[in-house]
């Protein structure tokens, strides 16, 4: 079973695996069980929120997607409609990403979308009040920024790209409020669009600008293609960046000029304006700074990487450690465990293949003989065709073929095959040995199979052993044991099986 670990790094020393907390960031992944038969393993570490639990900021490209073609509106309602409204300061509908964002240290499926140019990680924002009005003391990292519930203290994770007064209200021809992903996995893109939206009192300058998400590395990009200045309203006022969720004193923010990007131009609140003739594009990069090493339960260091491999030949429990930074600069350090449990090997007394009489059938006996070592054994029976024919351990059958055993065991599969022929219950009274093929031997292959020949002895008619052999099937052919040619006539043969019976009888030879 999974156990998880959390400690602060000063208190590595002292307390390292005696104090049981919730490891936040990190994921050593679920109990792995192996097959039977199976040794190798590969262990992973999924570091994903751990990574972003800081960022850097870099200039990058700017790069435009303007097709709106498969691009969805956002939801912008006043509870009732089915259909967008043009509402001023209104948060949408939550949208269900098509795929986890890892933000800050934390993992999140929704966003909400503001009208102002702004993202919320906390679905229940949705439909709610987004506030114009920036003051210039508010800076990134303020808790109240771009949203805050006073009456609760409560304040969502977010991204301001950028965050200022815009009214979608005001209908403009090309004006776009809309989203959309690109791509496939694990590379996808997904786009927020804000496209020629005006100004709140300077309705003709408009803002275009787009927030995309990044798959593959947590990353994420905001791209302005231009931002006026309206001076007369809120000061012209504007904030581009993120914050996490926490509350002051834990307020963490990133935004271009920064201490991770001081050569940047400052887009914290300001007043600030991007010209369509030199539009900007800023990627903030999961900066966490992670070193991972794996123990075995011994604490011999196994690996320093996400992935390991690792032999297993009986239950072992591996523990993940990881030293990482906050957002803040503090060291912490996380351990998960997991376990790897080889299954024991299959026991079957499964034949390769078996004989009944053609007047008969035949069971095949395929029970797992150490099922109790399993959560979960199930049996299927196919023939030759593909058919399924059996779901029980014992299967009878009355023809021959080829008959397959399908296990799963505890969600492991395997197939073994059984070869089944007939053969006429009966003995012969009669040899031919002239190597035609037919008849040429002494064909005893039923009683072989079942119950076996312990040993068969032949006579001639005056009493005389002329031939022998243990475990017999097929082999007499009209000779001797030392070679020589028995002539035509009868001979007597007493059969001991080994189950006691013993048979006689006389057998002809003919040539």
């Amino acid at each position: 079973m999974k156990r998880y670990y959390y400690f602060i790094l000063f208190l590595f020393v002292l307390a390292i695996f005696n104090t049981k907390m919730n490891a936040q960031h990190i994921d050593a992944g679920p109990d792995i069980t192996l097959c039977p038969g199976e040794t190798n393993a590969t262990l992973h570490a999924d570091v994903g929120r751990l990574v972003t639990g800081r960022y850097r900021v870099e200039s990058i490209p700017f790069v435009w997607d303007g097709d709106f073609t498969n691009a969805q509106d956002v939801m912008i309602t006043d509870g009732g409609s089915t259909s967008p409204l043009r509402i001023d300061d209104r948060y949408g509908d939550a949208i269900t990403l098509p795929f986890p964002v890892s933000f800050y240290g934390r993992r999140y499926n929704q966003i909400v979308v503001g009208s102002n140019g702004d993202i919320i990680f906390e679905p229940s924002v949705a439909a709610d009040y987004d506030g114009w009005s920036i003051d210039a003391t508010q800076l990134i990292p303020d808790h109240t920024l771009p949203y805050w519930d006073s009456s609760n203290s409560l304040s969502f994770a977010s991204i301001m790209g950028a965050y200022h007064d815009i009214d979608i209200s005001v209908s403009y021809p090309s004006e776009e409020l809309k989203y959309k992903t690109v791509g496939t996995a694990p590379n996808r893109k997904f786009i927020v669009i804000y496209n020629d939206i005006p100004q709140f009192s300077c309705n003709s300058d408009l803002t275009s600008q787009e927030i995309i998400f990044n798959e593959n590395d947590f990353s994420f990009e905001v791209h302005i293609k231009n931002k006026p200045v309206c001076a007369g309203w809120n000061d012209g006022l504007a904030t581009l960046g993120t914050q996490n969720e926490e509350l002051l004193p834990d307020t963490c923010g990133n935004y271009p000029g920064d201490a991770t990007s001081p050569t940047l131009p400052n887009r914290n609140t300001g007043v600030w304006d991007i010209p369509d003739t030199a539009s900007e594009a800023y990627k903030f990069i999961p900066d966490a700074n992670v070193t991972l090493t794996w123990y075995d339960q011994n604490r011999n260091v196994i690996g320093t990487t996400a992935d390991v491999s690792v032999n297993v030949t009986q239950t072992t429990t591996y523990t993940l450690e990881a030293n990482f930074e906050d957002c803040h600069g503090n060291i912490y350090s996380e351990f998960d465990e997991v376990t790897v449990t080889p299954l024991p090997d299959v026991q079957l007394n499964l034949p390769d293949d078996a004989t009944f009489c053609s007047d008969e059938t035949y069971t095949i006996d395929g029970t797992v003989a150490n099922a109790s070592d399993y959560t979960s054994v199930a049996y299927s029976w196919t023939d030759d065709a593909g058919s399924v024919v059996g779901s029980n351990a014992m299967l009878e059958v009355s023809t021959p073929g080829t008959y397959t055993l399908n296990l799963d065991i505890d969600g492991c599969t395997s197939s073994y095959d059984v070869d089944v022929t007939q053969y006429p219950c009966v003995i012969p009274q009669g040899i031919s040995p002239n190597g035609d093929g037919k008849n040429d031997t002494f064909i005893l292959d039923y009683l072989a199979a079942k119950p076996g020949i312990d040993i068969l002895e032949i006579f001639d008619r005056r009493g005389v052993k002329v031939y022998e052999k243990d475990s017999y099937t097929h082999e007499f052919e009209g000779k001797t044991n030392d070679g020589k040619v028995l002539p035509a006539a009868s001979y007597f043969y007493v059969i001991k099986l080994m189950d006691g019976e013993k048979l006689t009888g006389w057998v002809q030879i003919v040539r």
